[in-house]
């Protein structure tokens, strides 16, 4: 049933912001959603065990939040042809008009409004660009929550809006410190975090999921 629920409220987010693209809509909708249930505990599995974001993506969405998200992570139709070609794709065999640059994005670096990493070893930069959609002007401070036995830096950790549809980049550096805590089969095993922005005013606040994975 998540399906067509997801469905009809990407519908109303484009009545409300015919302008926004697919990928807009769909940040919106990721970064407002909520981690609890609706007894304000965490949300669980189908045996009752606490679930993952692997289970429960980002969470439940909050349609009424997401018509207001403060920032989106936006993407082109090009952004995803550029992230077919960085994992592998040919791009002959999915449109006439186009082919793979030399030069191509690392995967990880698509806008998307989560972060996955598969195989950490040592340190991975990622490059995020936010939209500005709320008031005026706005300062978004960031705070992370990193998954166990890595660290996360966001850089700046301060972004400063001056007007609507403004954008802004910032890199998430990630580093894996320690598989101390995980268990001994630690590699190729998910661990979970998230970063946030949340605006001076409280009135806004924009989470996007961690993933990572050592190699």
């Amino acid at each position: 049933m998540s399906c067509p629920h997801i469905a009809g409220a990407a519908a109303l987010l484009r009545a409300i912001h015919p302008t926004w693209s697919s990928a807009a809509i769909r940040s919106a909708l990721v970064t407002t959603a909520g981690i609890l249930n609706n007894m304000g505990k965490p949300i669980t599995d189908a045996s009752g065990k606490e679930a993952n974001p692997f289970l429960f993506g980002s969470g439940h969405f909050r349609p009424s939040k997401a018509a207001d998200p403060g920032l989106v992570y936006d993407a082109s139709y090009e952004d995803y042809l550029l992230h077919l070609c960085s994992i592998g794709y040919n791009l002959k065999n999915l449109t006439r008009n186009n082919s793979c640059p030399k030069n191509l994005p690392p995967p990880h670096n698509l806008n998307y409004p989560s972060v996955a990493i598969p195989k950490l070893n040592g340190t991975v930069v990622v490059k995020r660009i936010v939209t500005h959609v709320g008031s005026s002007r706005s300062i978004y401070f960031s705070s992370v929550k990193p998954p166990v036995g890595i660290s996360v830096t966001i850089s700046p950790p301060i972004l400063y809006f001056n007007q609507y549809g403004e954008k802004k980049s910032f890199t998430i550096r990630v580093q894996a410190e320690s598989t101390e805590g995980v268990g001994e089969n630690a590699k190729n095993k998910y661990r979970f975090g998230w970063y946030i922005w949340r605006d001076s005013n409280g009135t806004h606040s924009v989470r996007s999921p961690i993933a990572v994975a050592f190699s």
